[in-house]
């Protein structure tokens, strides 16, 4: 099968985050299909502009569209947004001429601006147009407190989405409990797949050899551990969505205990200078750069615990699908929470305890709690990571789904 995987922040080695389409496309590729990515040549997640057309990047084949260039302003990535739809029924011919005609357009919304871009492509191949949802779009934005739902945008945004659900032939989501979302929004029945994030292949066998790499901040918590401490690692995104600042409530709580828990923050976002400043009086909290995925999966793997946190929202309520969590279950020896209940339903497996969210007290406990007791055995972590590993997922991804007749 020929498929065209679009994607307009789509990642891998050497250009950023976002691999879960790299990982597909590899897994694809591995199962026999022929697979394009269409991603920009430039967006805010790259760690360099790629030159626009198709280029191969470890085996897996990439289209990259030309799009304008933009810092960090709103308007200038709103323009970039929105030139990718355009950009992609542009590039069709030339696409179709080098990998052939699609058997199936998959479109992967980081955004919806193109949308009906994809659907239009898809629709002039004859072939099938299938979507995938990582975030709720509008309501994303307007739960996280971004923008209120009057603004124009919102509704053009919430028009979008509904028009998405109508069209597709399949809608593929990271979120587990979002059907009944989209269902009142338009989506048929038996439509709806569930495809959470996972880990890749690869880094499944590196977990096998994770001891052996080498790198300072790797030292760092091994030295911090000499020294009698007990390390926990955050290492992700430090932005609105993420509760950093209740992992800091946390470490001042256990910091003024004295429990010898010493807490290394990694990542970037829009938030680290505010977070920082908070953590400036804490003795045992300590921030580094984001680093290479390799770097922190041998941090994690060096650390006591990794610990994440989301805020009480009820964006939560359709699931959560964090790729810091499957590298946490695959590399650190015990992984802490602080979410709803409901928001893990389908990836309980994934995680050593989870506690209430916005609660520095609860999570406090829950880490101490988790640091008394025994590591996860690595071939425990093995046999959950396996079972959401990409050559997985991607069959399933493919799968004809289940009467329900």
């Amino acid at each position: 099968m020929n498929i065209w995987l679009l994607h307009p922040f789509a990642g891998g080695p050497g250009l950023g985050r976002h691999y879960r389409p790299f990982w597909l496309a590899d897994a694809w590729a591995r199962m026999g299909h022929r697979v394009v990515i269409v991603s920009a040549a430039f967006h805010h997640l790259h760690r360099q502009p790629r030159v626009p057309g198709p280029q191969r990047i470890n085996n897996v084949d990439f289209w990259f569209l030309d799009a304008p260039r933009y810092r960090n302003g709103s308007l200038g990535r709103l323009r970039n947004n929105l030139s990718f739809g355009p950009a992609v029924r542009s590039a069709a011919p030339a696409i179709a001429a080098q990998f052939g005609k699609p058997d199936l357009v998959i479109a992967s919304s980081p955004h919806l601006f193109f949308i009906s871009a994809a659907q239009q492509v898809a629709r002039h191949f004859d072939t099938r147009f299938w979507l995938e949802i990582r975030d709720l779009w509008p309501e994303s934005i307007i739960a996280l407190g971004m923008t209120p739902a009057w603004h124009p945008l919102m509704k053009v945004l919430g028009w979008k989405e509904r028009a998405a659900y109508r069209e597709a032939d399949r809608v593929i989501c990271l979120l587990a409990g979002a059907e009944a979302h989209m269902r009142a929004r338009g989506l048929a029945a038996g439509k709806f797949l569930w495809i959470p994030n996972g880990v890749s292949d690869g880094e499944i066998q590196s977990a096998l050899t994770i001891e052996s790499l080498a790198h300072p901040l790797v030292d760092r918590i091994n030295l911090l551990k000499q020294q009698g401490r007990r390390v926990v690692l955050y290492a992700g995104g430090m932005g609105p969505p993420n509760a950093v600042e209740a992992i800091l409530d946390a470490a001042s709580i256990l910091g003024k205990a004295n429990a010898g828990i010493y807490f290394v923050m990694i990542g970037s976002g829009t938030s680290r200078d505010a977070l920082k400043q908070r953590a400036a009086a804490l003795a045992n909290v300590e921030f580094h750069d984001e680093v290479d995925r390799s770097v922190v999966h041998g941090m994690l793997h060096a650390s006591d615990c990794a610990v994440v946190a989301f805020h009480k929202n009820a964006l939560y309520h359709h699931g959560i699908s964090p790729n810091k969590l499957f590298d946490y279950c695959l590399f650190a020896p015990r992984s802490v929470i602080a979410c709803e209940e409901r928001a893990l339903a389908g990836l309980e497996d994934l995680v050593t305890a989870r506690c209430a969210p916005d609660d520095p007290d609860a999570l406090a406990a829950s880490l101490r709690a988790a640091l008394d007791g025994s590591p996860r055995p690595l071939g425990d972590r093995l046999a959950v990571a396996r079972r959401y590993s990409y050559s997985a997922l991607a069959a399933q991804y493919l799968a004809e789904p289940p009467d329900r007749a």
